[in-house]
């Protein structure tokens, strides 16, 4: 079943596909097209599988690809609200905790907050912690100063590098 509906300025698709991971057919897919100020217009796919429970949510830029573009933010409680549009292609490095994440080819775009990038990178460390015992340490001792810097107590940068520029940290929302 696949039915639109338009809303403003805003096209939806939805259709239900058999899930990737259970293969029941309760995977729920919508499709909607958004203009998001200071990155233009996307196409926002939002996946959910009311069996298993999978999510899977990407965002594709419909513009023209940009240069490229490097934007460091020092976390700090007063900037944990800064929205981040982060795409598929932006790396994510905390060189203070020797840190960085490379897009691989299940990268996901997503649009979150300074705190939100924090709670990711935290919540990767803890699954990876969980097969890397040999690494348990020095993950929870990196875990440890992330959450102390969302708190304050510690002054950590993080540091988006995107190739096509289609990432950015929005300091001042019209």
């Amino acid at each position: 079943m696949v039915k639109t509906l338009r809303k403003s300025k805003h096209i939806l698709n939805s259709f239900l596909i058999n899930c990737p991971v259970c293969g029941e057919k309760n995977f729920s897919v919508e499709q909607v097209l958004d203009e998001i100020p200071y990155f233009g217009e996307v196409l926002e796919t939002f996946a959910h599988c009311k069996s298993c429970g999978y999510k899977a949510h990407d965002i594709l830029p419909l513009g023209e690809n940009k240069n490229p573009k490097k934007q460091e933010i020092e976390v700090s409680k007063d900037n944990l609200g800064l929205r981040v549009v982060k795409s598929k292609y932006c790396s994510i490095e905390i060189p203070e905790i020797g840190l960085k994440i490379t897009p691989g080819p299940e990268s996901e775009s997503y649009i979150s907050n300074v705190e939100g990038v924090l709670d990711r990178v935290i919540d990767s460390l803890k699954r990876i912690s969980k097969i890397k015992h040999d690494k348990e340490k020095e993950l929870k001792k990196q875990i440890e100063k992330l959450n102390s810097a969302k708190e304050g107590k510690v002054k950590l940068t993080i540091i988006f590098n995107d190739s096509t520029g289609q990432s950015a940290v929005i300091r001042k929302v019209k």
